[in-house]
């Protein structure tokens, strides 16, 4: 048992392997995101540990990561791999088989961020009972960040695609037998644009302006 030593100054037996100090949730999420952390009685048994994500056997500051509510890191990607190979009422943590999902009634710091975390993805949505995401919203999530280019109708890939996120499509009425494309870049701080390098029947529009 010790002192966290950030400005809350918490009572906690749970300590940073890396830091060497002692840690509370609060700092867990904030200053020791990757790190490992276990009980204080652990570390003085066995001060050993291998900052790797136990799915992978990668580096954990290789890639973003979680921290499950038993306090186990892993890679964002491998647990989300390993959740969907396993039913929701059967997903265990790799490391201490205790379960991934935090229940209804446990408030923590550390449960708090996993939940919002979670509440992103259908597979995990599951497992906190909460209903799946519409496919309206995963498809806007999907194609929110397509890129986009038009050459006299088609779609192709160049190197002076643009890429427009959250972005508005209109076609002008044909003016002399063509047709104007007009791509808006919905907040944007950029006036009208004019690319020679495209084809000169596109144009796009601030929104604000």
């Amino acid at each position: 048992m010790g002192l966290c030593k950030c400005p809350k100054r918490v009572v906690t037996n749970q300590f940073c392997y890396e830091h060497k100090v002692n840690v509370c949730e609060h700092c867990m999420i904030t200053n020791h995101p990757k790190c490992i952390v276990l009980s204080y009685l652990k570390w003085l048994q066995d001060g050993d540990y291998n900052p790797v994500c136990e799915l992978c056997s990668k580096n954990l500051t290789d890639e973003e990561c979680v921290r499950l509510v038993c306090y186990h890191v892993f890679h964002w990607t491998c647990i989300t791999h390993y959740a969907k190979q396993l039913s929701p009422t059967t997903t265990s943590c790799p490391s201490c088989n205790s379960s991934i999902f935090p229940s209804a009634n446990l408030v923590s710091p550390v449960a708090d961020v996993l939940r919002k975390k979670f509440e992103t993805v259908n597979w995990a949505r599951l497992g906190l009972g909460l209903p799946k995401l519409t496919e309206e919203v995963a498809v806007k999530e999907e194609t929110s960040s397509q890129e986009l280019t038009y050459y006299g109708g088609t779609e192709c890939t160049s190197p002076q695609q643009h890429k427009f996120k959250e972005t508005v499509v209109h076609i002008d009425e044909p003016v002399g037998g063509i047709r104007v494309l007009v791509l808006e870049k919905l907040g944007s701080e950029v006036p009208i644009v004019d690319d020679p390098l495209l084809n000169p029947n596109i144009r796009v529009n601030d929104a604000n302006s």
